[in-house]
């Protein structure tokens, strides 16, 4: 993952804390991967207050996609 703050990385655990418990038939590390992805996405966003919500809705997104999708999540 690219250089993240403190606060960052607090807000991107919980994020995958919250979405391996909604999810527990998902593969931990999947999940995990899906959150940085997520959160990767949003790096240069100017607004730093949403990035957590737009991270767990973009993981969320994906993570509920059927396995043969390989399309994009929709934007939040």
């Amino acid at each position: 993952m690219t250089w993240v703050s403190p606060e960052d990385e607090v807000a991107m655990r919980l994020v995958a804390a919250r979405l391996k418990a909604s999810h527990p038939e998902a593969d931990a590390a999947t999940v995990d991967a899906l959150v940085v992805g997520a959160y990767d996405e949003l790096r240069d966003a100017k607004v730093r207050t949403f990035v957590p919500i737009l991270t767990e809705r973009r993981a969320r997104a994906r993570l509920e996609l059927p396995p043969s999708d390989t399309r994009p999540a929709p934007e939040s």
